[in-house]
């Protein structure tokens, strides 16, 4: 424990790292990170995503410059992405290949990723699913009859014993 003192104590600029916020109105917001992310670094994120889990706003996260992504960084991308979908946003992460291929096997199902920022952004904006304005409702069938939404549930007897 006295070790994770002097964690919280570091700068993180002594490692390189730096994370920038992009807050586009009526969008998710955009998180881009550079330098390592470790057990140093990840409180920095976690604190920038628990910000936007309280705002219930969607969040993109942009790795893709990262030089190395650690498992205490995973454990807040899944905690962030945990609660974001419980309030019905969203968390999308843009990532190298091996690391999106990590983030799969690890099971981080909360968290979206994708090859660039623009398709995690879209994937993360709020009009993407679920919206009014996406939705399209099916076009009426004229030439057929609509189907019964009961039917009938026929049960025969086994001809044979069973046993």
């Amino acid at each position: 424990m006295a070790q994770t003192a002097a964690w919280d104590q570091a700068d993180p600029d002594e490692y390189g790292f730096a994370l920038q916020i992009d807050e586009p109105p009526g969008g998710p917001v955009v998180l881009r990170v550079t330098g390592d992310l470790d057990v140093v670094t990840a409180p920095v994120l976690g604190a920038c995503l628990d910000e936007v889990v309280l705002r219930g706003r969607s969040v993109v996260v942009d790795l893709l410059p990262t030089g190395f992504v650690g498992c205490a960084a995973l454990s807040v991308l899944a905690a962030a992405g945990n609660r974001l979908r419980d309030q019905r946003s969203r968390l999308t992460v843009a990532a190298p290949d091996n690391l999106r291929r990590i983030i799969v096997a690890v099971g981080i199902d909360a968290v979206q990723c994708f090859a660039s920022v623009a398709e995690a952004f879209t994937a993360a904006h709020p009009t993407r699913a679920g919206s009014a304005v996406n939705r399209v409702p099916p076009l009426p069938m004229l030439d057929r009859p609509t189907p019964s939404r009961h039917r009938p549930v026929a049960a025969r007897r086994p001809t044979q014993p069973v046993g």
